[in-house]
């Protein structure tokens, strides 16, 4: 049953006008899948360095760097990013491997599914993100990873928390769009679609 929130909400910012709520099944899958875009902005937001040859061609190389940034959100608000960025290829190869370990905290991230529903989403207290993106240097990419943590949510007046569990794995060239299949659970619900990135 929906109660009237009585006070306002730390976490989320909320009000008196938001309504305590759950998702239905079908806003569950479309918080999956801009949780997902949200991942995948704040990788492409993420700078990867770009070894220089030293020495003969196809040296190996692997460069680990730690960052800390904030990416903003399509429609306001942001993503603290902090995360363990490896690089790995060879010096005078087109192509290489990245892998990420990220912990995202949403603050007041607002975002727009693929079927028009807006949420503004907060970390609840965050969301572990492990990517590893293959690049073959023409312009095709292939990536797997996983997402698990608790956002805070609000969309259409009411507000809740949402822990997600979700794998996923997705496929760009060219142009950079692509899409991502992703499965797991997310508010309870079993979910496995597919996501337009880029």
């Amino acid at each position: 049953m929906a109660v009237v929130a009585s006070a306002a909400f730390g976490g989320c910012g909320g009000s008196s006008d938001l309504v305590m709520s759950e998702l239905t099944e079908a806003e569950a899958q479309d918080l999956a899948g801009v949780v997902l875009v949200a991942t995948f902005s704040s990788t492409g937001s993420v700078p990867q360095p770009v070894p220089t040859a030293n020495g003969p061609q196809l040296v190996p190389f692997e460069i680990t760097i730690d960052i800390e940034m904030e990416v903003e959100c399509p429609l306001g608000g942001v993503v603290a990013v902090t995360a363990e960025l490896g690089v790995s290829g060879d010096t005078e190869g087109p192509g290489g491997r990245v892998d990420y370990s990220m912990t995202q905290v949403h603050d007041a991230c607002v975002v727009i599914s693929e079927n028009q529903r807006q949420f503004t989403i907060w970390g609840a207290p965050s969301l572990g993100v492990d990517l590893v993106a293959e690049i073959d240097g023409a312009g095709v990419v292939d990536w797997t990873g996983a997402i698990a943590g608790a956002v805070e949510w609000v969309t259409d007046g009411r507000e809740g928390t949402c822990t997600l569990s979700l794998e996923f794995s997705g496929h760009a060239e060219g142009d950079g769009v692509g899409s991502a299949q992703l499965a797991g659970t997310v508010c309870g619900f079993s979910i496995s679609q597919s996501v337009s990135i880029g």
